[in-house]
């Protein structure tokens, strides 16, 4: 049966779309978003939601009260079927929900050990290469702004959500077979338990741009950089579309460049004028107030120099993370690549999350200190003080 595509523009009819999903037991959803790409923020686009009878697209730039909503998707009794979820969960956080029993196919499938592929072609990856999908038509990277969207739009996001309950049936069975519907349902509660605050922002100031400074050049750029965001924020343009961050280098290193303006490359035209000039200079001389008061020497480094004991704490720390890894988690992700697959080890034991395991940034799930306690006692490894609670 051709599933019934609706396009949802106002608090009514989108009332009327609740009404419908709250006697639902299970929606299937994905979000269309713009992260600093064409408007400054990060913004909700559009709302796909599949009932298993109707599609519905749900458009929160005109006006509608996307809150409406939010029942739904923070009732524990209606499944939140969905795909790659992280960000999309990140932005509703930012909104203000708190959605929950969420049943992340992109989850399920890494448990599976299939690779990680865009939701396309895990569609053909799970469902077979003759299933009728289009994988050369993405949208992703489109401007989800733009109004009307294009029927390549519609297409696209409509299809997003329309195959993920084939999908579902297919990992769910597969799950069951091999007896990992407990590892899933452990890495669902993590997912709904992680802290998704923050993330709305693009970071700006980086540990790489400021060891390439001094201290003054990087008070200057700080400066120069929150500024760069407020004006974004105000025009609602992509920071990058205010200016160049090669601008604010610049201007870091060479203030006096700051006189000509008008005519530097990477500012946007409109930028380009008197008061906005004056704003910068205003900055600059603020930078170098604080400069002079602060005594900061010419080539004084921009990273605080470390005390003997913090140098060692850290080389201390290095040294039992690299051992954590070369004797103790390295042998069992390889162990584990012959018993379940090089495509689940490499997301269970990446170096990232081997890193955060040792340092307790990230605790081992049930399932995960299970199967890593019956690996080390089979490889005969002792395990290390992190897996003892010590």
């Amino acid at each position: 049966m051709k599933p019934n595509i609706q396009y949802i523009q106002t608090n009514a009819e989108l009332a009327t779309v609740v009404e419908t999903l709250l006697k639902k037991k299970e929606i299937f959803i994905d979000l269309e978003f713009d992260k600093n790409h064409f408007r400054y923020g990060f913004n909700l686009c559009l709302m796909q939601v599949f009932d298993g009878e109707n599609c519905f697209l749900i458009d929160p730039l005109d006006g509608i009260e996307i809150e409406l909503i939010f029942p739904v998707l923070e009732n524990p009794d209606i499944a939140l079927v969905c795909f790659a979820f992280n960000e999309d969960m990140r932005l509703l956080h930012h909104l203000g929900a708190r959605p929950n029993n969420i049943v992340d196919l992109g989850v399920a499938m890494r448990l599976l050990d299939f690779e990680t592929l865009s939701l396309n072609n895990s569609i053909l990856a799970v469902l077979g290469e003759d299933y009728p999908i289009d994988t050369k038509g993405s949208q992703q990277k489109s401007n989800w702004f733009q109004r009307p969207l294009t029927e390549q739009q519609h297409k696209y996001a409509a299809e997003d959500v329309l195959h993920l309950p084939a999908v579902k049936k297919v990992l769910m069975q597969n799950l069951e077979e091999i007896n990992r519907e407990e590892w899933f349902a452990e890495e669902m509660e993590a997912f709904e338990k992680h802290d998704w605050s923050g993330g709305e922002k693009v970071a700006y100031l980086t540990k790489k741009d400021q060891k390439t400074m001094t201290l003054r050049e990087w008070i200057r750029f700080e400066k120069l950089m929150d500024y760069r965001e407020e004006l974004g924020a105000s025009l609602k343009r992509p920071t990058y579309k205010v200016w160049d961050k090669k601008i604010a280098l610049l201007l870091a290193k060479t203030p006096a460049k700051v006189k000509e303006w008008k005519t530097l490359k990477g500012i946007h035209p409109k930028l380009r004028v008197d008061k906005v000039q004056q704003n910068v200079e205003a900055l600059l001389a603020l930078a170098e107030k604080e400069i002079t008061e602060h005594k900061i020497a010419e080539n004084q480094s921009s990273i605080p120099a470390l005390t003997k004991e913090k140098r060692l704490k850290i080389n201390q720390q290095r040294t039992r993370i690299q051992a954590a890894k070369e004797r103790f988690f390295l042998p069992i992700k390889e162990e584990l690549k012959k018993e379940i697959g090089e495509n689940y080890s490499n997301f269970f034991l990446s170096n990232r999350k081997m890193t955060e395991f040792a340092t307790g940034e990230q605790v081992l799930l049930p399932y995960q200190k299970k199967m890593i306690q019956n690996t080390a006692n089979k490889l005969s490894l002792e395990l290390p003080s992190f897996m003892m609670g010590k």
